[in-house]
């Protein structure tokens, strides 16, 4: 490949907070329930790699890219049917996604074809030579819209109004905020915080099992109520 940038290259990520920042510096995405990666397109060559550097192509037969020369950031996602009153809400389903790392090619391809997944695009990293890195967020938007509609990428929804962001909260896996002016940042928690939905419930703890370090808990077993 002859991009601007070579694989590996770490994603900005978000910082975690409890409240959605409102103002006009900011703009609003939902957040989704998946395997986040980078898409290095050159040509009729394909390279997606995880968050952690990791090679995801062969898992992930059925994703097609148009050819080109461009390096583009999202989700791989697997749909499930949305919950009644929330249909304009996408629902993720992270179990059958883990599913697609299998060793297999056999099963691999199997699996492509009854659970397929697809790829959510919400940022561009680089065009043909073009570094996009220090372009603000509010540009770099602008040329994944340009590219999304000319290849046929999809595209996450994304909003400036903080009331538009309530479905996804509530229905969906909650919201990320991004910062208009902010560059990309690769493996920095800046310019973009992400608010999570909270799910409640009333249950026993039972038990738990010890977590991986001395004297810490790893996960808990719980009764539900019947």
């Amino acid at each position: 490949m002859s991009l601007p940038l070579s694989p590996p290259v770490e994603p900005q990520l978000a910082r975690s907070t409890r409240e959605l920042p409102a103002g006009e510096r900011w703009v609003y995405e939902p957040k989704y329930d998946g395997f986040r990666a980078i898409v290095f397109v050159d040509g009729d060559e394909v390279e997606i790699q995880s968050r952690g550097g990791r090679p995801l192509r062969r898992y992930f037969p059925e994703l097609t890219f148009t050819p080109g020369r461009y390096i583009v950031d999202g989700e791989i996602v697997i749909d499930m049917a949305a919950k009644e009153g929330a249909e304009d809400v996408a629902q993720q389903d992270f179990g059958s996604l883990q599913q697609r790392l299998h060793p297999a090619a056999s099963r691999v391809a199997m699996l492509a074809e009854q659970i397929p997944a697809r790829f959510v695009a919400f940022d561009l990293l680089a065009r043909e030579d073009e570094l996009l890195l220090e372009r603000p967020l509010s540009e770099r938007r602008a040329a994944l819209e340009e590219l999304a509609a000319r290849d046929s990428i999809d595209l996450t929804p994304w909003t400036s109004d903080p009331a538009e962001t309530e479905p996804w909260l509530r229905y969906g896996e909650g919201v990320v905020a991004k910062e208009l002016a902010a560059p990309y940042r690769p493996g920095a928690r800046r310019g973009m915080v992400k608010i999570k939905r909270l799910r409640t419930l009333d249950a026993v703890v039972a038990g738990y099992r010890p977590g991986k370090e001395k004297d810490t808990v790893g996960s808990l077993i719980l009764g539900l109520y019947g």
